[in-house]
Parts: structure tokens; sequence; C-alpha cells
């Protein structure tokens, strides 16, 4: 099969002719052959390009392309103009030389998948034919990219021949080995292409560096290429950014630099962008639909594991991996936890609400991070997953994909590919009972649903699968490669071999004459591979990492050819299918956040205003809060009566709740969705007033369909005002947060903030980008009966809740007879609800029998610390609070708050005055418990005059026994009685009631009374 390419792709030769234009008005430079010269230059040693002509052209190339893309109205694609020239200046490589050198660098940016290679070959071309130029240095940031441009090279020749029509052009991969081609490159009079990998001239010990027999003549390596005044080609150059690839660069001495990425750190002189956006709304590439494979505990769990432990002690945190929620958007995250840390906070999930971190550290070499709910993860796991479940219900849908699909474009000549990218390639080689998971579960699924395709009835698993996996043998044994990056000469060899295998069979894998289908890979095909027909990925690694998980998808967006080498532009042919191990809506978000970084920079977020808060000094002087601050930082002592039988009788009533305690079995959730990128672009069109505005939104995604919300804007706009919501207005749920918080006409640069942080202002309009995921469907279903080795479960629940052998021996025989056998099902799962069921009985258990008593000891807080004289609060967080607070403005953490200072503190003449207790503050109960941070202060006078002093808790509900979490009820009864040793009036209270500041008698005093 020979591969067909189209010379008049309209997208292709607008970024081939961008770079050509830069040089526009040079002249045709060609070197007058002689026998003095020696090496042939692009340029004389005396000739320069002059910085201000290079300017001028790159703002005319940047000002027509951004003309177009108004007139396309795509203003996504749109570059803006370079206000100066930028150029790379420094030193070169340090041992080699010590000269300074600088060049200019020309940005081109494109999707993946849309013939960037293809680009800047055909750039190469056009260069020597417009300028003569005719040496060119090709640097990549690995072998497998080195391999992918070796075959793009030799597979497009015939292609370039019909356009250009001679042999003039030759591709020199460099060998260290053969280190005398580099002088044929410098002297040949012919077009010479240099192919490089970074790592062959970035440390003064490469060969390139060093004097060698095989080159004789008064130059180094280095030096003759120097000599040419290279025009250097950077591919994945994001990849080459660090100070040491700098001077590396630097040390080819480049006339420029052009540098190629679908994924740019750093665009300097941006000349062409092709957005993932774009490249998806004109079919460029092919549509992605999503299938989601994750396992989920029933019971509502959210799957949390632990992915490393760093520190020690107080300073020690945890690096958990887990879903997060940002408006209203689920995606899978990295957070980092310290002990006291609340989830909730960092992931914003409900389920997550009440997870503090208790300890954080190790014991028996094991990392751990336990909750006060009792939630214990280790590195092993605590989630309750089954690694081998996820990875059958994902092959098995693969399988399933890759069928229905080949069944679909068969009549069309085009053979279906499904790549897999595995986690460790002990999963897929290799004997034993643990080893070779990966390739057993398919060949058993591939035998289970071959009768489903005539293609497949008479093959055998093996026939049909190949894996590329780097090698080598040491001492007899072969050795595998799991690592991304090779670390000595064993591996580099290997993976050169491996990939110059894998781009041999790059053309044999489009043909039906070869029964392979199914790829297996670990980290080979993450860049410079890719092939037009694969149709399906499977991710059976676990990838957190954005851009890892876009480069995996990179290797099958190209458009599928049929048998013929010819493209295929049909919308219902181009779907990958990605069947990834976790939710569509993780997967979709997380993939999103990556595409819209490259929709350009993002509007940067506002700082929350801030007010200042001033303290009183009126009270903070005062002998009032002076007595009531002594009294606040006492300790108080307390002692614990557990009583072993009745906890396990509280223990044993938990069991036979089985709402809220059942203990959990695995089951797999599969989600799928298209998956689609919606913008809205946002323009100001006039302002009405100071709280008014009349604004423009255009909303498209990319099927193709555009429209403008909010009526004919071509009549006026929208128009909005202040607290607006926008989500309601237009109905549209994709806006939500999109709440107005400030219109601000009068400024220099005038502009509309949301409450989002998303901000637009008058000169520059600016795009909001989502993914869509209206149309995703959810199945679940049971996990099989597979059981698992069982740890040690009472050393576990000893060590997490300090109760004696004995007594957790008797907690797990006491575990319902029915609900026993789900231990072996899922061992970390159960053993973590037994400890959540344990440690919720032991602090209720402890809350009702805890007993303080008054102790002289205080407490080490720096009263001037906790309260300074002046306080930054975030300006919609505060409520004004100068009639009788300790500062003149307060922090709210809720509206009940803000109508309990309004109406109850400020509005109350006999209050005299009150505080927040700064979040500092923190009265140490029992680790069962927890640390404690009460919210409200009080002074006040009673009906005789007495001066009162009172601790108030705002829950928005005065019945204790009605608080959401059983933690919070344990600390507010715990909390009632140290304050109460302490002489301290407490209570819990709604924060609307007209008699708030009495306190109410707990339901356990109530009892004693009577």
């Amino acid at each position: 099969m020979k591969l067909q390419f189209n010379p008049n792709q309209e997208f292709q030769l607008n970024a081939i002719n961008n770079v050509v234009d830069l040089f526009d008005g040079i002249g045709e430079y060609h070197v007058k052959w002689n026998f003095s010269s020696e090496v042939t230059p692009n340029l004389p040693e005396d000739e320069d390009l002059d910085d201000d002509f290079l300017l001028e052209n790159l703002q005319f190339v940047q000002e027509e392309f951004d003309m177009q893309m108004d007139a396309r109205d795509t203003p996504t694609m749109k570059i803006g103009t370079s206000p100066s020239l930028e150029k790379e200046r420094g030193l070169m490589l340090e041992g080699v030389s010590n000269d300074f050198h600088e060049y200019p660098s020309f940005s081109v940016e494109m999707e993946t998948g849309t013939g960037k290679t293809y680009v800047y070959l055909r750039t190469i071309y056009e260069l020597n034919k417009k300028y003569g130029f005719s040496k060119f240095i090709i640097v990549v940031p690995s072998v497998a990219i080195y391999q992918g441009v070796k075959k793009s090279w030799e597979i497009t020749q015939d292609h370039f021949k019909t356009i250009y029509g001679n042999d003039f052009f030759a591709l020199r991969p460099y060998d260290s080995s053969r280190i005398q081609e580099v002088k044929t490159f410098a002297t040949a009079k012919n077009v010479e292409v240099l192919l490089i990998t970074l790592a062959a001239f970035n440390s003064v010990t490469n060969n390139l560096y060093k004097p060698t027999d095989k080159l004789p003549g008064k130059f180094l390596p280095y030096e003759y290429i120097q000599k040419t005044r290279p025009i250097v080609i950077m591919d994945e150059p994001q990849n080459m950014n660090s100070a040491k690839s700098k001077d590396a660069i630097r040390t080819l001495k480049p006339l420029f630099s052009l540098r190629y990425s679908a994924t740019h750190k750093e665009t300097p002189n941006l000349v062409y962008r092709l957005t993932p956006v774009e490249a998806f709304r004109e079919n460029l590439v092919k549509r992605i639909q999503v299938v989601g494979v994750e396992q989920r505990e029933l019971g509502g769990k959210i799957p949390l594991s632990l992915k490393k432990v760093s520190g020690k002690g107080k300073s020690a945190k945890a690096t958990l991996a887990t879903y997060t929620e940002k408006n209203g958007v689920q995606k899978i995250e990295e957070v980092i936890l310290k002990t006291g840390q609340d989830l909730y906070d960092k992931t914003h999930l409900k389920e997550h609400q009440g997870l503090v971190v208790e300890n954080i550290g190790s014991a028996k070499e094991e990392e751990f991070v336990t909750f006060q709910d009792g939630t214990h993860l280790t590195m092993l796991g605590g989630d309750g997953i089954s690694r081998p479940e996820i990875f059958r219900y994902q092959i098995k849908e693969t399988i399933a994909q890759h069928i229905t699909h080949q069944k679909k474009v068969q009549k069309q000549g085009i053979k279906v590919v499904s790549l897999f990218f595995i986690d460790k390639v002990a999963n897929y080689v290799g004997d034993g009972e643990n080893a070779g998971i990966i390739k057993k579960i398919f060949d058993e699924e591939f035998r289970i649903n071959r009768d489903s395709l005539e293609l497949f009835k008479d093959k055998s698993p093996e026939e049909v699968q190949a894996s590329y996996f780097a090698s080598y043998k040491k001492r007899g044994v072969t050795h595998f490669l799991d690592a991304d990056e090779a670390t000595n000469n064993d591996q580099r060899k290997a993976q050169k071999e491996q990939f110059e295998l894998i781009m041999k069979k790059k053309e044999e894998l489009l043909s039906f004459d070869n029964d392979v289908c199914f790829i297996f890979a670990h980290s080979a095909l993450k860049e410079g591979w890719d092939n037009p027909n694969v149709f399906q990925i499977c991710t059976l690694n676990q990838t957190v990492s954005i851009t890892k998980k876009r480069q995996e998808i990179g290797r099958g967006l190209r458009l599928a050819v049929n048998q013929k080498g010819e493209r295929i532009h049909d919308d219902q042919v181009n779907i990958l299918t990605v069947i990834a191990n976790e939710s569509y809506e993780s997967f979709a978000n997380t993939l999103q956040q990556e595409y819209i970084e490259n929709e350009g920079d993002a509007p940067p977020k506002p700082k929350p205003k801030r007010a200042p808060a001033k303290r009183q000094d009126k009270f903070y002087t005062s002998s009032e809060f002076k007595d009531f601050w002594t009294k606040l930082t006492l300790k108080s002592k307390y002692t614990i009566n557990v009583d072993s039988d009745k906890l396990l009788a509280e223990i044993k009533e938990k069991f036979k709740d089985k709402k809220n305690n059942t203990f959990p079995v695995p089951k797999v959730v599969i989600s799928k969705g298209n998956f689609v990128i919606t913008t809205f672009t946002f323009k100001i069109k006039s302002f009405e007033d100071d709280n008014k505005a009349l604004i423009s939104i255009v909303k498209e995604d990319t099927r193709g369909n555009k429209n403008n919300l909010g009526g004919n804007l071509f009549d006026g706009g929208l128009e909005i005002s202040e607290g607006d919501d926008l989500e309601k207005i237009l109905k549209e749920p994709k806006l939500r947060g999109f709440k107005v918080n400030t219109i601000e006409p009068n400024k220099s640069n005038p502009d509309i903030e949301f409450k989002n942080g998303f901000k637009v202002s008058k000169f520059k309009a600016e795009i909001y980008t989502v993914s869509d995921n209206r149309d995703v469907k959810a199945k679940d279903s049971q996990t099989g009966s597979q059981t698992f080795p069982v740890f040690n479960v009472i050393d576990k629940l000893e060590q997490a809740t300090s109760l004696t052998k004995d007594t957790c021996f008797k907690i797990l025989k006491a575990v319902p007879h029915d609900e026993q056998g789900k231990l072996f099902r899922n061992p970390e799962g159960f053993t973590n609800k037994l400890i959540e069921i344990t440690k919720n009985a032991l602090a209720i258990h402890v809350a009702e029998n805890i007993e303080f008593e008054t102790s002289k000891e205080s407490m080490q807080h720096d009263v001037e610390e906790l309260f300074p004289k002046k306080i930054n609060y975030v300006q919609t967080e505060i409520v004004d609070s100068e009639k009788h607070g300790l500062y003149d403005k307060s922090q709210k953490d809720s509206e009940v708050e803000d109508h309990f200072v309004t109406a109850k503190l400020e509005g109350d003449d006999k209050v005299q005055f009150f505080f927040k207790f700064p979040s500092k503050y923190k009265i140490d109960f029992p680790k069962i418990i927890g640390n404690y941070n009460p919210d409200w202060g009080v002074i006040r006078n009673d009906k005789e005059g007495i001066k009162v002093q009172l601790v108030r808790e705002t829950k928005g509900t005065a019945d204790v026994e009605k608080l959401r979490f059983v933690h919070e009820i344990n600390k507010v009864k715990v909390a009632h009685k140290h304050f109460t040793a302490l002489g301290i009036d407490y209570d819990v209270i709604k924060g609307d009631e007209p008699t708030w500041y009495i306190k109410k008698i707990l339901k356990q005093e109530q009892d004693k009374i009577l």
C-alpha cells in the first residue's frame, strides 16, 4: 500500500506560505561553486537577515492571517501582532564554546493529526525554491519522533517529486558512528537535511564535539555544521525547553529556527495557528467518542487512591487521585492534603464533605492517610477497586467497538486497527498467576466475540495481535522497558530497534493482507507514530497528565485511508473511540482543559477584591474582653470512660442499619458519549450606564453548529445588569457561574467581570470553552465473583481505632453473616467500611461518656497574632459590624451568618461586643472527635444588666441531632461539656431565633432532670 497525499489542502498551504513570506524580499541566493569553497552555507558569512526587515514581514504575515480569521469569524485562531522580534540569545554549550549567539525563532502551531511533519518538509522545498536555502537541520526530542520523521520523508518523496520535479534533496539521518557524513552535509551543493535527536548533541561528551580520524580537515564535526549557517526545524520544541537544550541548539549557530508543535509552551513570533477546536470543527481530524469504564463502590462513595506520602510529622503531605468538581464539571485530578485539611475544600464534591485528614504517615513501612470518618488509604488501595475487572470491561468494550466499526466501513475498503496503552509490560508478557493478565483477558474475550465478525472467524488471538515493547537481553535474560526514556546504551539500542520495526510495519497494518489489527504498547507509541486507521484507543494505564492523555489520543486522530491509500472524508467513518479507565465526564473534562489552553492564553483570573477590617480597640482593650479571652484559653482536662460491652452492642446496632452501613461490593459503571467542544465568544458592544451593558455571545461547537444567544445581536445585543445570571437568562446550562459581578465602564480598559472570575474587556473579545456532556449514556453492572487475598483486618482496625486486639476481633465476628463474604470480594472496601462504622460508633460513645474538669493551664495562643489590628477579607465574604464587632467588618461563611450578624448581633443593643473566632484558635479534643473551632464569641447584658459570656455555633438548625454529619454532632456535644466546665454559656443555634442568647437544654440534660 502507498499512502496518497493531497497537495492542495488550504490549511497546510497557509502554514507553508506564512513561513515562506517571512523572507519575502531577500531574493534568491545560490552559492557559486569554486575549488576554494569547502562549505556551502545558506547565506554568506558576511550577510545577515536584518531584524527590522524580519519584523516588518512578520507583522504583515500576522495581520494578514488575523484578517482572514476575522473574515471567517474564527477568533480562536487569531495570533495577534508581535510588537518586536523575539530572538533566542545566549552562550553555547559549556565546555564546547564560550561564544555568544542569537537568532530569531518562528512558531507554527498545528493540531496533532493534521500533517505537521508534511508541512515542514514541504516548507523546506519551498524555502529552497524561492530563496535557494539548502542546509536544514531537523531536531527532534526522542528516538520515536526521529524514526517517525524518517518514515515520513520516505513516503512523501514521490509526492514531492511530482510537485517540484527534482532529485536534489537528501535526508541524512545523523549517526555518531558515521560522523564523516557531517562533512558531506556541509559541503554538498544539493539540498541537505540533517535529522538528529537532541541527545546526540546536548553534551560535551557527544561525538559531534570530538576530533576523529574519520573526519580529516581543520574543522571539528560541529564546526562544519556551524559554517553552513543552518535553518533549524524543531519538532515538538516544548520537549527541548531546558537551559541546556537551548545552549545546545545555539551551538549549531542557526540562521533562524522554525518551531512546529501541537502543544507549545512558548510561541515566539507565532506565524500560524490551527487549534484543536478548529481542526475538529473543519473535520480535519477524527471526531472523538469516549467510553468511560470506572469501578465504584455501592453506597455512593467516590473512589480515592493514595499516590504518595512526602514529609514527616506536621509537615507530612498526602497526594491523592480522585474526582474534583469546578463549576459543575467533574474530572480526575491529583490533590495534596495536610493533616487537618478537608478534602471537600479541594474537590468541592458533596460526597467528600466531612472528609478531614486525621493522620498522614507510615506504619510497618506502609504509607497511609486516615480521615476522621474512618476512611483509611494505603498505596495498595483502600477504594475497593479491582484492576483486573476494569481491564476486562475495557478490553471487552474495545473488541465490541472494533467489530462494530469494521462492519460499518468494510465496504469502503477500510481496515480497522485498535491500540491498547498498557500500564506496565509485565501485565502483558511473562508467566505466573499475575503476569500477563492483560494478554490473558484479551485472548479470552477475543475467543468469545470473534464469531461476530467474518474476518475473525478462523483467527486465533495470537494472529490478530502484536505488541511493541522495547526489550534487550542481558546475561541470557530478556528485559523489557517500562520507562518512557532509555537510560543506558542497551536500552537506547533496544528502543531504536523497536521504533524501526514499528515504522517498517506502519503501512502493512493498513492492509487486509495483514491479520494484525490489535496493537499493544507501553510508551513506544506515545509520539512519533500514528496510524490513520486507528479507530479505538484503550487506555489500560492511569493517565493523569493532561498532555500525555492528549499525546495518546493523537495516535489515532488522522483521517482514515482505504486499501488504495486514499484519505476518506466521511464524518461517519472518521470516529475515534477512546475506552478510558475513568468516567466519560472526567476524561472529557480533563482532555478539554488541554484543548482550552491551546486556544490561546486564557484571560487572567482577577484576584478577589479585598476590604480591610479594622480592630476596634475600645472593645479589644476592655477588661471584659481580657477576662473572656483568659477563660477561653484555659485548657480543660477530660476523662473518657469506655464501656467495651456497651460499645460492642452499639456497633452491632449499627450493623442493622442496612441503608447507611452496607459493606461495599464493587460495580463497574460504563458511560459513553461523543466528545464535543463548545465555545462561547463574548464581546462588549456598548455600556448603557454604570450598571448596564450590551454584549454579544456567539455559541459554536465542533460539530459545526453555530448560533447567537440572546436574540438578534446585530440589533443591539443582550442587555445585562449587575447580578444577572446568564445561565438562567439564556437557559444555557454550560454558562453556569456566569453571574455578572461588576460592570465598570469608567476604567481605562472598561470591562465586565463574572462571579466565576471570567472577565471581558471593551477592546478584546474573550472565549469560554467547555465540553458537551449532554448525550452521555451510562450503564452499570456488578463485577464478577472474583475473590482476592485478605490481609490482617484485625491489625488495620486496631491501628485505626486504638481499641484492643480482643475488642477488634469481637467487632469483626459481629459483622452479619450475610455481609462477611464481601470481605473476600473487596478486602479494602470491606475493611474501610468496618473501620468507618467502628470509628463512628466509638466517636459517639466518647462524646456521650467524656467528662471535663477545669485546669489552670493555658493554651499557647498569641492574642495579638490571632486578633491583629487589620485583616484583609475577601469583599464578598464580609458583613459590616461597626456597632458591636471587635472588628468594624466581620467574616461570614454563609447567608445564615450574614443574617445573624446584621439582625441579631448588630441589631441588639444589649450586645456589648462580639467576634468571630480566628481559624487558628483550636480546642484539643480527643483524636476520635477532632480539634474544634467555634463560630462566635459574644458579651451580652442580660435583663438584670449582668454581662454574660456566650459562645454560639451557627449551624442553620437548632436541633443538634439534625446536623448533617455525625462528627459534627459529636463535636458539638463535646464542646458543650468543655465550655460548661469553663463556666461559659454555649449553644448551637439556627441564627434567626428571637432568643438566640437563651441556652436550650440539651436532650441528655433533660433526661438527667427527668
